[in-house]
């Protein structure tokens, strides 16, 4: 898994998408819960999966499958602040790779958290992992911005 405390670079995000902090989603310190964040990275990472065409589990119940989630907060949000989700994918192997995630503030750009989160190509039918191939692997390889 990458290590949090380096900047990912701004050619690593392909997608952005916006979401307000809810009442429900702080706590006692008025501030965004930490569950409440990791919530919110699962529905930007599924934003990002719908904007390029992939199902929780496809027609052959095959998906991803969250490994692991490491979430580094620089700063608090509180209730109706609008945050911009920025998402990525690094470090693709045979197998799966790792979501990234740039969270900022949409009214001064200041940022609130980076996060990384493992995943692997997995066959619910089979219940094992499979390799990261055809449609799954073409969702998630960034490829360079061509004219």
């Amino acid at each position: 898994m990458s290590d949090l405390d380096n900047e990912f670079g701004d050619g690593s995000f392909v997608f952005e998408t916006v979401m307000r902090v809810r009442h429900t989603e702080i706590g006692i310190g008025q501030h965004l819960t930490i569950d409440a964040m990791v919530a919110l990275l699962a529905e930007a990472r599924a934003r990002f999966l719908f904007s390029k065409g992939v199902k929780e589990i496809n027609a052959e119940y095959q998906g991803f499958i969250i490994t692991d989630v490491a979430t580094h907060f620089i700063s608090r949000a509180k209730a109706r602040e609008e945050l911009l989700f920025e998402v990525g994918v690094q470090n693709l192997t045979d197998k799966g790779g790792d979501f990234i995630f740039k969270v900022t503030r949409m009214y001064d750009g200041t940022d609130v958290a980076r996060a990384v989160m493992g995943f692997v190509a997995y066959d619910y039918r089979l219940n094992k992992e499979i390799p990261l191939t055809g449609a799954l692997r073409d969702a998630v390889e960034t490829k360079p911005f061509e004219i």
